[in-house]
């Protein structure tokens, strides 16, 4: 009887062991891509942002380490709702201290009713996406609470505590991407590069307000009294973006509710002259590209630093040898991203920042002077880091295109990239 009982134990355990390590390689591997450095972090993140895509794609640490020396760490993922956030946050603050969160406040009304049905909650047309932030999570009491509450009209509901069940028929779906797992180098974000065109916005007066009735709105009053109750610092914000006049509405209506209460602040960057819509807006006309999402960046890491009490950390040395080893990483990833890509556009929108110096030489009679604006706006908005060169230069060397453009890395003036294009009817034509 013994003897059943010590086997009966082993086989169990035995079980439980293939059982973890077989959902382990048949999940999928966006989450630990997009999470994992945040939970193995040997430093503290002073900074935590969350949000919608809004967030993921146009918010960037490592850009901000680079120039403010700020600890953050992205969180922002495609259709996260307010509900989903109010949860999220106190798991994360498990595994952090942060000095401040700034959450993006797209969705407050966006997730009501969603495609004509749903609870309100979360996007259950995109049910995929809500397990990439969920599967990051370790098992909680609030990570049950959550799923039970957010969840509660699917039927699936129990595949956000035990994903197994969801991915256990991905076995013809396996990679060497679920064997060799990477993590992304951009601490949370993924900017994205492509350019939108026409891209107009409407801007509405300030003072043009509505009535603010959703569900995700009940959670946001949760997750103001969560944070003023714990003496969190909490800053709302609405990120810049070709926005429509209902976005405008919730947007100026934000403030006198999150003053209210106590650690809490909100400002509403729909109103600040940040970007230029020639050359930020992604192909897509509602999200950033890299170019908008530095500038974004930027003019929140002087924010912070000039309004709540986070510090930079550049000259801290058990801060600054690994952020800047994990920069270096992020450095050769925008280095691999500039050289995969041959649009001139997404060239120059990549060049924008510290990292990289350019020259860039059109030759004498291109059409491209009088005819593209696109590319007069970069060249404007990168002055001073892009060099215009002898216009004369191309022709005179009898070479066989119109545009010639070098890449340089800014620390060593190492060449990592160079292009050549000709113009066409309004075209350009890659030609190495």
């Amino acid at each position: 009887m013994k003897k059943n009982v010590i086997a009966s134990v082993i086989f169990l355990c035995l079980f439980a062991v293939v059982l973890f390590k077989c959902s382990e390689l048949l999940e999928d591997k966006q989450a630990r891509y997009k999470y994992e450095p945040f939970f193995e972090s040997e430093t503290n993140f002073d900074v935590i942002f969350m949000g919608t895509s809004h967030v993921y794609n146009g918010i960037f640490p490592q850009e901000l380490w680079k120039e403010y020396g700020i600890s953050s760490y992205n969180w922002g993922y495609s259709n996260c709702t307010i509900a989903e956030n109010y949860y999220i946050l106190q798991d994360i603050l498990k595994y952090t201290s942060p000095k401040l969160i700034v959450i993006d406040m797209y969705g407050l009304i966006e997730y009501e009713n969603s495609q004509g049905y749903g609870n309100g909650k979360y996007r259950p047309d995109r049910i995929e996406q809500q397990h990439v932030q969920f599967d990051s999570i370790p098992l909680s009491l609030n990570k049950i609470k959550a799923s039970q509450d957010i969840f509660d009209d699917y039927s699936g509901r129990v595949d956000f505590l035990f994903n197994f069940i969801m991915y256990h028929n991905r076995w013809t779906e396996l990679t060497e991407k679920d064997v060799v797992i990477k993590t992304t180098p951009e601490k949370g974000a993924n900017f994205v590069v492509g350019l939108g065109r026409n891209i107009s916005f409407e801007r509405i007066e300030s003072n043009e307000t509505m009535e603010i009735e959703s569900t995700c709105y009940q959670y946001f009053l949760e997750l103001l009294d969560y944070c003023s109750t714990n003496g969190i610092q909490l800053l709302c914000v609405y990120l810049p973006f070709p926005a429509n006049e209902q976005a405008q509405l919730v947007a100026n209506s934000i403030d006198d509710i999150v003053s209210s209460y106590p650690y809490c602040d909100y400002i509403n960057l729909l109103n600040e002259d940040i970007l230029n819509l020639t050359t930020d807006i992604y192909t897509d006309g509602s999200h950033l590209n890299f170019t908008g999402g530095c500038k974004v960046t930027s003019w929140l890491g002087e924010y912070i630093l000039e309004n709540y009490d986070v510090v930079s950390h550049s000259n801290e040395e058990n801060y600054a040898e690994l952020w800047n080893a994990d920069y270096k990483d992020y450095l050769d990833f925008k280095i691999q991203t500039i050289c995969g890509r041959t649009d001139i556009y997404e060239k120059m929108m990549l060049l924008y920042g510290t990292d990289f110096n350019a020259e860039i030489s059109i030759a004498k009679g291109c059409e491209v002077e009088s005819e593209d604006l696109i590319l007069e706006e970069f060249i404007k908005g990168l002055a001073n880091n892009i060099q215009r060169l002898d216009e004369d230069m191309l022709r005179e060397n009898e070479k066989e295109y119109d545009i010639l453009l070098i890449i340089k890395r800014a620390d060593n003036q190492e060449v990592i990239d160079s292009a050549k294009y000709i113009y066409e009817d309004q075209k350009y034509i890659y030609i190495e």
